[in-house]
């Protein structure tokens, strides 16, 4: 089943918020929301009933879906959110979400998905610190281009990023990509970039020897990230990676196998028990969509391209 959404009343709804609750509840068929172009200043809920909800946009950049709040403005993180996705095997394609909080209003975040079976293809998420929330098992995003400063991926979810753009937002601050949050060795947790771009936003490119990147810093103990595939730009540090004051090292699980680019380089990096580079194909193949996040199961109904390895 389709719906149509459109700012200017030719649609079904003029609002997402009332797609989507005129969506059967519990579903096991997709109910797809065609999100006509438009800026939709909204904050968007998708409930846990609301399951195999679809938004389709037209294009990201002429559908935008954005709202403003933001610690700095009194709301908490996890109420800070654009979007929030409760509801199992919610996809979103062609669509740009946005927190447009500005740099200095802290937490502030574009999307937060606490729903499992969740997959994003050719999205934009737009924020400064702490963009995307990305919080279940397991999710997958797929040509997508997150924009941010601190901590803007962050979470505990079980995700792949595939042939997506990570881009710093801001020079002269200490930019952080990642803050991961597995809790525990054996909790189904972490993050996966495979033949990802980490660079700078178009607009700072011209202070890019001002920009200062690190991979991530583990925000829970057992924090987990991998780069496989990957382009660095010079702007990541030699280090690589970041401590967080007061979480271990020995623990976590960070790792790099075969990027490329100026900040690819490895005989500086971390000097921790917990952070690997990688030469084994074997290893490197349980990070696949295959076996990561079993992905050759449940992706393929959402007719989003993946590469199932390496």
């Amino acid at each position: 089943m389709e719906k149509k959404l459109s700012l200017d009343g030719t649609g079904n709804f003029v609002k997402v918020n009332d797609a989507i609750a005129a969506a059967p509840n519990f579903s096991m068929t997709r109910f797809y929301i065609h999100v006509k172009p438009g800026t939709y200043q909204e904050i968007i809920e998708v409930p846990s009933e609301k399951t195999f909800i679809a938004l389709i946009g037209d294009d990201s950049s002429t559908t935008i879906i954005v709202n403003n709040r933001s610690n700095g403005t009194g709301s908490s993180t996890a109420s800070s959110a654009t979007l929030t996705v409760y509801g199992e095997n919610f996809m979103a394609q062609f669509l740009t979400f946005q927190n447009s909080a500005g740099p200095n209003e802290g937490q502030a975040i574009a999307v937060l998905d606490q729903a499992k079976h969740t997959a994003y293809y050719r999205c934009v998420f737009l924020g400064y610190q702490d963009t995307l929330y990305a919080g279940s098992v397991p999710q997958f995003f797929k040509e997508c281009d997150i924009y941010g400063s601190v901590d803007f991926i962050f979470g505990n979810g079980l995700v792949v990023f595939q042939d997506c753009n990570i881009y710093a937002r801001l020079f002269d601050v200490q930019i952080t990509v990642t803050a991961q949050s597995k809790q525990s060795l054996s909790a189904p947790s972490g993050f996966i970039f495979q033949n990802c771009n980490v660079t700078v936003s178009p607009e700072i490119a011209s202070s890019k020897d001002k920009v200062t990147v690190f991979l991530g810093r583990p925000w829970r103990m057992y924090s987990m990230v991998v780069f496989i595939d990957s382009f660095l730009d010079s702007v990541v540090q030699p280090k690589g990676w970041l401590e967080w004051p007061g979480v271990p090292e020995n623990v976590l699980y960070y790792a790099e196998y075969n990027n490329s680019g100026g900040g690819a380089n490895t005989s500086q990096r971390v000097n921790w028990p917990g952070y690997h580079v990688l030469d084994n194909a074997r290893e490197v193949a349980t990070f696949s969509v295959e076996m990561f996040i079993n992905g050759t199961q449940w992706l393929p109904q959402t007719g989003i391209p993946f590469r199932a390895g390496f």
